[in-house]
């Protein structure tokens, strides 16, 4: 799951609740917002593409 460090305190607890049901491994990258358009201005994840191919 990816998380960024600026991401909303709504954001931060729906992970934690997605996490706690879910498991597996939380990725925070800096500096991305929320994973959208209006935050990154790009449809470019490489991280997330990376994680993928591994």
């Amino acid at each position: 799951m990816f998380t960024a460090n600026d991401e909303d305190l709504g954001g931060k607890e729906s992970l934690k609740i997605f996490h706690n049901e879910l498991g597996g491994e939380i990725i925070e990258l800096k500096n991305h917002g929320h994973y959208t358009m209006n935050y990154m201005k790009t449809e470019e994840f490489p991280e997330l593409v990376n994680k993928i191919v591994k």
